[in-house]
């Protein structure tokens, strides 16, 4: 009965409040479509900031590692420490240790390599005997230098020897022509003749001697030059094993620079992980000992990760600022140093790096810092902030068309106070196709965008 009475009040109270409608041209009557006020599109520089978190890191940070197996014979004397007149506990005498301030190749300490010491006496000894054996191949190359002259004068003797019997074959062919004819005319006899062919052949017999001596003393020469040439190739071996020796001390030598461990360069020593004693193992087997750990942070690298949107705003040798909230907000004016140039895929960000001189030393690497980039579209396509409506996840306008207040989508990109960017607007009712850009002829409805729907008619102011 309560829901019945209920029911009755409501339906009582409908009815008084229901009025008639009102006659035509009556004070009720619709005013016609609603006036809007629009404006257009503008051209005007739209600025704004990239702020994002980075982190302080040092220009260069390395662990120094034992090149060879060995003992560390000592830790390197502090030397800033030593005249800053710093003194320690006990009476010890300050050396390297984290918090040393070290310069580039300065000593950090002393390994103790003893079958280095032996090795290089050694190479010492093969070179003195390489070098003996190149003295004694030299001299015996001087000796069949010496041979092969010899050699060579020879022939030259047995070549004059075939000219002389020449000379006596010629002379003892005239005197038997002569006595030949003198036979013929009665004046000599046959036993003239006889003796002179004798020594006609006598001579021929000599040049034939003096023609074979010729021929083995050339093979002599021969011979002797060969041998020179066996020598020769002897002392440029001997020289090549002198080469050789003097390389593998060079390399000893190289070898024994490892026993002094120096800074790579200047900073600040962050760990020691040694003492006097301590055996290291070799860096060859993957696994060498760590001495220290040194860093440098007189310049500091700082590194942000830029969203993928304003990343064309973060290129090399723009400005930005660094501020340390730890350091009481301090700023740093700076340029971006380096960037990847890329774009990570699965952050959307791009890393960038700014370097910073620390000559203080106030940034300490590992800080917590932002990077402030202002950025600025210069020749931004605008509208007023009150003509974009938000909804539906998107942003929309209304364009005033044959008198009509037309919904578009549309692209929005930076904004300021008052203003937001357009990069493009496309019917709202599509739902593919190109995006137009905005040509300033546009009509666009400002203000109470709420009240439109897209296709009424309106007015406009």
């Amino acid at each position: 009965m309560r829901a019945l009475l209920l029911l009755a009040t409501v339906f009582a109270l409908i009815g008084c409040n229901r009025s008639a409608p009102p006659a035509a041209g009556g004070p009720g009557a619709p005013a016609g479509p609603p006036l809007v006020k629009v404006t257009k599109s503008a051209q005007k520089p739209v600025k704004w900031a990239i702020e994002q978190p980075a982190s302080v890191l040092p220009l260069e940070a390395t662990p120094v590692i034992a090149k060879l197996p060995g003992y560390v014979k000592a830790i390197a004397p502090d030397t800033a420490a030593l005249r800053a007149g710093i003194k320690l506990p006990g009476g010890q005498s300050p050396v390297i240790d984290i918090g040393s301030v070290v310069e580039a190749d300065q000593l950090l300490a002393t390994v103790h390599i003893p079958e280095l010491a032996a090795e290089a006496v050694e190479k010492q000894a093969i070179i003195a005997k390489t070098k003996a054996d190149l003295h004694q191949t030299e001299k015996e190359r001087e000796v069949a230098d010496a041979q092969t002259v010899a050699a060579e004068e020879m022939v030259k003797e047995a070549e004059a020897g075939i000219a002389r019997t020449d000379a006596d074959i010629a002379r003892w062919k005239a005197e038997l022509d002569q006595v030949n004819a003198q036979i013929m005319g009665g004046v000599a006899d046959t036993q003239t003749r006889t003796v002179i062919t004798k020594n006609f052949d006598s001579a021929k017999a000599a040049k034939t001697e003096a023609v074979a001596k010729v021929a083995t003393a050339a093979a002599g020469v021969k011979e002797r030059k060969a041998r020179r040439a066996r020598v020769q190739a002897d002392v440029e071996a001997a020289e090549a094993r002198v080469k050789v020796a003097e390389a593998e001390l060079a390399r000893v030598r190289v070898l024994e620079t490892y026993t002094q461990v120096k800074a790579p360069f200047p900073g600040i020593v962050t760990a020691r992980k040694v003492d006097p004693g301590h055996f290291l193992q070799s860096a060859a087997n993957g696994h060498g000992t760590v001495l220290f750990h040194v860093m440098r942070a007189d310049v500091v690298r700082v590194f942000a990760d830029i969203p993928e949107v304003s990343a064309e705003k973060a290129g090399v040798g723009t400005v930005a600022t660094v501020r340390v909230p730890s350091l009481g907000g301090r700023e740093y004016p700076a340029t971006i140093t380096r960037t990847t140039g890329v774009v990570d895929p699965g952050t959307r960000t791009m890393r960038v790096e700014i370097d910073i001189e620390n000559k203080d030393r106030a940034l300490k690497p590992g800080q917590y810092a932002t990077i402030r980039i202002n950025a600025e579209a210069g020749d931004a396509t605008v509208l007023p902030a009150g003509c974009v409506l938000a909804a539906d996840e998107t942003h929309y306008v209304y364009l005033v068309e044959g008198g009509k207040a037309v919904k578009y989508r549309v692209q929005l990109g930076r904004s300021d106070p008052g203003t937001v960017q357009v990069l493009g607007r496309r019917k709202a009712t599509a739902t593919t196709g190109n995006w137009e850009r905005f040509n300033g002829s546009e009509q666009v409805v400002e203000g109470n965008l709420g009240a439109l729907s897209d296709g009424i008619e309106v007015r406009t102011e």
